[in-house]
């Protein structure tokens, strides 16, 4: 999901230790831990939802979600369908 390919400059790390972490799929434990970090006011989401669109505009949600880099995170409102 990213523009460019990730890349770095090796030798520096190579003096140093680097950790990358990249999460392909939570796990149940995760979201668990996440909410409760929520709930209990340690971690905020504020600002994390950047776009909403109704469900039915799927098509150009999808299309702002993947090709605008200032959209975060894209909510489909499914309140107006039946």
């Amino acid at each position: 999901f990213y523009e460019e390919p990730l890349h770095f400059n090796f030798p520096p790390a190579f003096l140093r230790e680097a950790r990358i972490r990249v999460a392909a799929e939570w796990r149940p434990e995760d979201l668990v831990a996440v909410k409760q970090l929520v709930e209990s006011g340690r971690l905020s989401l504020d600002g994390l939802i950047t776009h909403r669109e109704e469900a039915q505009n799927a098509t150009e949600a999808y299309r702002t979600a993947f090709n605008d880099p200032t959209c975060l995170k894209m909510v489909l409102d499914w309140r107006s369908c039946s």
